[in-house]
């Protein structure tokens, strides 16, 4: 008879912590990624003059991402800090490996946000278009991006302004700090010399708008700039609010927000808002 003789199979358990320390390490930096950004986010937001313009705070969907991307993270480190014990276990490794690959993807989200919120409050800032007193030039519904860093407006730029009553105009710079302005039965002159304006003219290079010296429809007057303010006007001058009204009147350097650089026609503004 043939003893058979059973062997004992001895499985030798592999240690994982040394692997898993690298996908905690990689973890922990993309949390403190998200983090960092998160804090970028809502930093940004004591930069006052331009929060009107900040699409991320103004976005339901954007600041719903924030949150829970932010909540994902304090989970995940919290899971980390619970899970140290285990580090040198399979099931450990696995799980920090599967994390690593969401957080790979996650911490986009906030990268981008801050990316936005930062260029909002320091380079370039975008704007609907609401009104009609810049047509042709600009519709009702279009987008523009204006940039912050302008330090000397010139003749004829396209500016984002903000009124006394809290308000924002798009309008045109026609005359400089220092000017003399004379308007003359639908002829602007500036410091003696009428000024040419080819961006009223239409395809068939007509102006067909009549600029008068205000609502009431007068057809001559004077205007005297003063230092450190801009004479500003709609294209559609038969209907634009402007420095011709003393309802709004010169417009001081700063209340500008920066020159417009930039519209488009953007199909998805409706969806991230």
């Amino acid at each position: 008879m043939e003893e058979d003789v059973l062997e004992e199979e001895i499985v030798e358990e592999i240690d994982y912590t040394e692997i898993t320390n690298k996908y905690r390490t990689k973890l922990i930096n993309k949390i403190s990624i998200i983090f960092t950004c998160s804090f970028l986010v809502f930093g940004s937001r004591w930069i006052v003059k331009y929060q009107a313009f900040d699409i991320v705070r103004a976005s339901y969907i954007f600041q719903t991402l924030l949150i829970c991307t932010l909540g994902i993270s304090i989970g995940t480190f919290v899971y980390i800090l619970f899970s140290k014990r285990d580090i040198g276990k399979e099931e450990t490794s696995n799980s920090y490996k599967k994390l690593l690959s969401i957080f790979e993807i996650v911490c986009i989200i906030p990268i981008f946000m801050a990316l936005i919120s930062l260029s909002n409050a320091f380079v370039i800032s975008p704007a609907t278009v609401i009104g009609q007193s810049m047509e042709p030039s600009y519709y009702e519904g279009q987008d523009i991006f204006m940039w912050h860093l302008t330090s000397n407006y010139e003749r004829f730029d396209v500016v984002v302004l903000e009124t006394d009553q809290d308000e924002f105009y798009l309008k045109r710079i026609i005359g400089l700090p220092g000017d003399y302005i004379i308007i003359d039965h639908n002829v602007i002159k500036i410091n003696g010399e009428i000024i040419n304006q080819e961006f009223l003219e239409n395809d068939s290079g007509s102006i067909e708008v009549y600029t008068y010296c205000s609502l009431s429809n007068d057809e001559y007057c004077e205007f005297d700039v003063p230092q450190n303010s801009y004479f500003v006007m709609g294209d559609n001058r038969e209907h634009s609010l402007d420095s011709r009204s003393d309802l709004l009147g010169f417009v001081h350097e700063d209340n500008l927000y920066g020159t417009v650089i930039l519209k488009i026609n953007n199909i998805f503004r409706n969806i991230i808002n």
